[in-house]
């Protein structure tokens, strides 16, 4: 039994290393979680009731985790050949493909849920109320960019 509960818990430590393989090499993984935090903040704005939460962090989950898997079935490709091959090319656009097309459909979730009169209204308002806010966004926007496209690229 302890033995098993250790594997359990070495488990949780891949799962973890693995999270962070793809933060550090995945820049769209990076897009993702800057996308979701802007997408929990405006959730908060238009006060979510818990289906829509829910609905909202489903998208989110399910997103990052096909990024995960699109990263490891591109590396297990890799890992067996060196050459490109069609087959192969075939196996990392389609896993790619579905990632795109969960997060196009996410993302209609999100401008159904956000761009509704009401919630959109409540968005303006928040930021006409707190000025303070547009500043918090733009520099939300330019960290995220940074968090994207400069943090973990490769010095030549």
């Amino acid at each position: 039994m302890v033995n098993e509960l250790r594997r359990f818990r070495k488990s949780f430590g891949y799962a973890f290393k693995g999270i962070k393989y793809v933060i550090r090499t995945q820049r769209n993984f990076r897009f993702h979680m800057g996308f979701a935090g802007a997408v929990l903040v405006l959730s908060q704005m238009i006060r979510a009731d818990r289906t829509l939460m829910l609905i909202l962090l489903l998208c989110i989950g399910l997103v990052m985790a096909l990024e995960c898997v699109n990263t490891a079935l591109e590396s297990a490709v890799d890992l067996t050949t060196e050459e490109r091959l069609p087959l192969a090319g075939a196996a990392k656009d389609c896993a790619a493909a579905a990632v795109l097309i969960f997060a196009f459909f996410s993302a209609v979730i999100g401008g159904c849920v956000f761009f509704e009169k009401d919630n959109f209204m409540k968005i303006m308002g928040t930021f006409r109320d707190s000025p303070i806010l547009i500043a918090a966004a733009a520099v939300y926007l330019v960290l995220w960019f940074v968090w994207v496209f400069v943090c973990f690229s490769k010095k030549k």
